[in-house]
């Protein structure tokens, strides 16, 4: 639990108990008798329900000082200044010491000293001995507390920094385990078609002039380029410049250049207007809906929702589906369950929906094969209609 919200269980604390001693001092008859008091337990009641409603997560020096010239009040009109309710005056003080700035530290105990023995004065006390020893006492105490709260305080930021300093190695050594992966999954594609190529050039060297050789060199030399361009994507979306992209109008365009006998329903819901790069959203979805016609046994359903701040992308298939097991090492790069391809088209997916602040979730699809879902910022709300393929 934070020191803030450790904060705001403090004010409902002190709210709670300035409402309890406001009920057993009325059944005593106390109040009764102290007009004064009464008063100032109805002010400090409405003052700490105003904070407890109103700027839950901001700290106020006047808080604890309202709450020191409480415990002074009580003490001073009611009971008397031997009561046990001086021990109150140490919960202030010290929460103060450790939310406060440490040039603050001095402030709240010397208020509280000050003000108990301006109380022990007007109480005609302050001249005896026992007086002054009570005064002390309590003062010492005061400044004890105050350093106590400090010095916790310095050993709660000491651990924040070092918890930190932990958190971001471990981020760290996070990436470069990914990178580490990564790398190795792309010298494994790599050298399959180097191994290829290398040995129809040695083929070759030997005069073979086998067209199968020059239509194999020609592949691989193909599937080099495709995997650097796609590693270079996958690598720097986010350096894109960005703009207004209008999702519905970028699916329609996908849709209409796929040349497939598979039904294509497309239904826009709601709004889809988000901010990103056009070419890099259009090859991210492109991905996830050709995978999806691909692995459909009859029928893709595109579904197009927003709620108050995201623009929803449902993409479903009929096919036999993504096993649970596999869902997430789908957005793995160089993952893949085809017999051709190099792995990367969802991690490019991932990688650029991740970029412009959304995500991809991958389920089961209703329709019986897999459901893919993007999560995009909304940025502008249109309305259209649906319309099937």
């Amino acid at each position: 639990m934070s020191l803030i919200s450790f904060y705001n269980y403090y004010k409902i604390g002190r709210l709670v108990f300035a409402l309890t001693l406001l009920i057993s001092l009325q059944m005593t008859e106390i109040l009764n008798k102290n007009l004064l008091l009464f008063l100032m337990l109805i002010i400090y009641l409405f003052i700490a329900f105003i904070r407890l409603i109103i700027n839950k997560e901001t700290l106020f020096y006047a808080d604890f000082l309202l709450d020191i010239s409480l415990i002074t009040g009580i003490l001073h009109f009611n009971i008397s200044t031997y009561s046990f309710l001086t021990l109150f005056y140490l919960l202030p003080i010290f929460l103060s010491s450790v939310l406060m700035k440490s040039r603050w530290l001095f402030l709240f105990p010397t208020f509280a000293s000050l003000l108990y023995i301006l109380s022990y004065y007007l109480n005609s006390l302050i001249l005896s001995s026992e007086g002054i020893i009570n005064v002390l006492l309590h003062g010492f105490s005061f400044y004890i507390i105050a350093f106590a709260g400090n010095a916790m305080r310095d050993k709660i930021d000491t651990q924040g920094r070092y918890i930190k300093i932990l958190e971001d190695e471990k981020i760290r050594m996070e990436s470069y385990k990914r990178l580490y992966r990564v790398s190795a999954d792309l010298a494994h594609e790599l050298r399959n078609p180097l191994a290829t190529i290398s040995a129809s050039v040695q083929f070759l060297k030997e005069g073979r002039n086998d067209p199968e050789l020059i239509d194999m060199l020609s592949k691989e030399t193909s599937r080099l380029i495709n995997l650097a361009n796609d590693f270079l994507v996958y690598s720097r979306p986010e350096e894109s410049p960005k703009e207004n992209v209008d999702i519905a109008d970028v699916i329609k365009i996908l849709i209409a250049h796929k040349n497939s006998s598979k039904k294509i329903m497309f239904e826009i819901r709601d709004d889809a207007i988000v901010t990103g790069n056009r070419t890099y959203l259009e090859a991210a979805l492109d991905n996830i809906i050709k995978n999806a016609i691909e692995a459909a046994h009859s029928t893709v359903m595109i579904t197009i929702n927003n709620n108050s701040s995201n623009v929803i992308i449902d993409i479903e298939d009929d096919g036999t589906g993504i096993e649970e097991s596999l869902r997430d090492r789908v957005f793995d790069p160089f993952f893949t369950t085809k017999q051709t391809g190099t792995g990367l088209g969802l991690s490019i997916s991932n990688r650029i929906i991740g970029s412009f602040g959304g995500t991809i979730m991958c389920n089961k699809s209703q329709i019986g094969g897999a459901k893919f879902t993007v999560i995009l910022p909304l940025t502008k709300r249109i309305n259209y209609e649906s319309f099937d393929n």
